[in-house]
């Protein structure tokens, strides 16, 4: 009776422990969510992205700055009217599936974005007095 109980006992803890001994794949990274806000680098071009989808160019033009961290000139937001356009249909309507954030220094960030888990856009970030602004915005393929 006790050898029984005891064989039942190291069974019953290897059924326990033996679970975890067979993973098929790799575990799941976890999923960061990006507030769409000025808040962060991420965050800036999670907002800039959602206004091109909302067909709001205007908007997503009052997220860019210039190189050196000015706002842009009236002149400057009207040629970039064209590439808001190509932007607006590349992006649109694909999902953000993945958001990488390179640190240049303190005050930029290089954000990369993957489009619905193939095409990736990098963005130049800035930040001016805790707000952070895009500097630029390159598309890889499009070279």
């Amino acid at each position: 009776m006790r050898y029984m109980l005891s064989s039942i006992v190291f069974v019953l803890s290897q059924l326990t422990v033996g679970c975890e001994l067979f993973v098929i794949g790799n575990a799941a990274k976890p999923r960061f969510i990006v507030e769409r806000s000025q808040r962060t680098a991420a965050g800036v071009v999670h907002l800039f992205k959602a206004e091109l989808d909302s067909n709001n160019t205007v908007a997503a033009t009052e997220l860019m700055v210039s190189a050196t961290g000015r706002p842009l000139l009236a002149v400057e937001k009207y040629e970039l009217a064209d590439d808001l356009n190509r932007w607006k249909a590349v992006m649109n309507t694909l999902p953000i599936t993945d958001t990488q954030v390179d640190t240049i220094d303190a005050d930029n960030h290089s954000v990369t974005v993957t489009l619905d888990y193939f095409r990736k856009i990098n963005f130049n970030t800035t930040r001016s007095e805790s707000t952070w602004w895009i500097t630029k915005v390159v598309d890889p393929q499009r070279k």
